[in-house]
C-alpha cells in the first residue's frame, strides 16, 4: 500500500498535534499535504514552519493575508469554502478530520465525494448524518477509519471475525470525574474539566462527564459497524483499559487492551485500519486491576438519551447531538448548571417534529432550529 497524503483537519486541537507528532515521526509512511486551524494563530505558525505543509486553511480572509506574507510559498485558504477546496485537492488522498462538532460534516462528504478515505475523529458526523455518510462512501467507494480509541478496539477485535458470529459490541466508558460523587447539583466547570484518566480538548471532556460522549459513540459504532442499537452496550471501567469488547455468539469475548493513550488509535486510522508497529506506552499487566459495572443512566441520562433519539432515527440524532453542543457551551460559560446538560437536551428532543424527508439540508436545519431553541430556553 502506498503511504498516504495527508490533509489534517483541525491540527491545532488535541488531536490534530498528536496526529502531526505521529506524522512527523513516520515520514516513511505519510506525506503531509495540508493542514487547517482555526482560531490559535499562534500556534498555527509554529506548525506551519515545523511541517511545510503545501496548504493551509484558516478562519478569516485577514488571517490568511497575515500568514500569507510570512509564507509566501504556502497557499492559503479561508473558511467553510476553503475547507471544502482543501479536501478537494488532488494531491492527496486521505482526510483526518478532527474538527469538533458537526462542522466537520460537509468536509467529510465533500472528501470522500472528491475520491479521498476519511479517518475520523469528529463522531458527530455519523451521529448526525450517520446514513448519508454512508450512502457517500458506497457511492464513491470510500472508506471510514474512526479515530477513537473504543472505535479502533472494536475494529481491531472484529479482524477476521465473519459478521453473523457477532452477539454484540461493548464500548467502555471511564465513567468521568464523577462517577462516585453523590451530589451532582454542585459541580463547578473547573470540576467537570478534570478527566482522572484522559487529556482531552473541553468539550469532549465535559462530555465525558455527563456521558453524552458515551452516547454519541453508541450512535456512531451504530453506523461505523452495521449493527443495531440493541446490540451495541455500554460498561464502565475506571481503569481504561480495555478499551471497547466484541462478544461473539459462542460466548467468547475479545478485548483490545492498551493505556489510555490516543496515539495508538490515531496511528491505526492514519495507516487506514493496518496494524502498524508502535510500543509508544507499552500495558504491564501485572500492574492493570480491571473492574467494570453498568453505567447508572438515571444520574447520568445523557446516555439514555442517545439510545433514545438514536432508536428514534431521522434528524432526532442529529438534535441531541445539537442540544448537547450547544448546551455544553453554555455550561463553560457558566450559564447553566452541570445537570441542565441533559434536561436541556431532553427538551429539545420532546420539542422536536422529525421533517418528512432525511437529507443534508434538513439535518443542519434541525441542527440549527435546536441550537436556537436552547438558547431560547434559557
Amino acid at each position: 500500500m502506498t503511504k498516504p497524503r495527508i490533509i489534517l483537519l483541525g491540527s491545532t486541537g488535541r488531536i490534530g498535534q498528536q496526529a502531526l507528532e505521529l506524522i512527523k515521526a513516520y515520514p516513511q509512511d505519510f506525506e503531509l499535504v495540508g493542514i487547517s486551524g482555526y482560531q490559535n494563530e499562534a500556534l498555527l505558525r509554529s506548525q506551519i514552519t515545523t511541517y511545510q505543509p503545501r496548504f493551509v486553511c484558516v478562519s478569516t480572509p485577514a488571517m490568511a493575508s497575515a500568514l500569507e506574507r510570512d509564507f509566501p510559498s504556502i497557499t492559503f485558504l479561508y473558511g467553510e469554502s476553503g475547507l471544502l477546496d482543501l479536501v478537494s485537492t488532488p494531491e492527496a488522498d486521505l482526510v483526518a478530520m478532527a474538527i469538533v462538532g458537526v462542522a466537520a460534516l460537509k468536509p467529510t462528504l465533500r472528501a470522500l465525494e472528491t475520491g479521498k478515505d476519511v479517518a475520523l475523529a469528529s463522531k458527530e458526523v455519523l451521529v448526525a448524518a450517520g446514513q448519508i455518510v454512508n450512502e457517500t462512501c458506497t457511492r464513491f467507494k470510500r472508506k471510514l477509519f474512526p479515530i477513537d480509541s473504543e472505535h479502533a478496539a472494536i475494529d481491531i477485535c472484529l479482524k477476521g471475525v465473519a459478521p453473523d458470529h457477532i452477539k454484540k459490541l461493548i464500548l467502555t466508558a471511564s465513567g468521568g470525574p464523577f462517577l462516585n460523587r453523590k451530589d451532582l447539583n454542585t459541580i463547578t466547570v473547573k470540576e467537570a474539566l478534570c478527566h482522572p484518566n484522559w487529556v482531552m480538548g473541553k468539550k469532549i471532556t465535559i462530555d465525558s462527564a455527563t456521558l453524552a460522549n458515551k452516547g454519541l459513540e453508541v450512535l456512531e459504532a451504530h453506523w461505523l459497524f452495521n449493527q443495531p442499537l440493541d446490540k451495541i452496550e455500554v460498561l464502565v471501567h475506571p481503569q481504561s483499559i480495555v478499551h471497547g469488547l466484541v462478544e461473539l455468539i459462542n460466548g467468547a469475548q475479545l478485548a483490545q487492551m492498551s493505556q489510555p493513550d490516543m496515539k495508538m488509535p490515531i496511528l491505526y486510522a492514519l495507516s487506514r485500519g493496518q496494524i502498524t508497529p508502535f510500543n509508544d506506552c507499552p500495558l504491564d499487566l501485572t500492574k492493570t486491576p480491571l473492574t467494570f459495572d453498568y453505567p447508572d443512566t438515571h444520574r447520568f441520562p445523557a446516555l439514555r438519551l442517545a439510545y433514545e433519539s438514536g432508536r428514534l432515527g431521522q434528524t432526532f440524532p442529529a438534535v441531541f447531538n445539537a442540544a448537547n453542543e450547544a448546551a455544553v457551551d453554555l455550561f463553560l460559560a457558566e450559564r447553566i448548571a452541570f445537570l441542565d446538560i441533559a434536561t436541556l437536551i431532553e427538551k429539545a428532543l420532546q420539542h422536536h417534529q422529525a421533517l418528512p424527508t432525511l437529507s443534508l439540508e434538513s439535518i443542519l436545519d434541525a441542527d440549527l432550529t435546536t441550537r436556537h431553541y436552547v438558547q431560547d430556553t434559557i
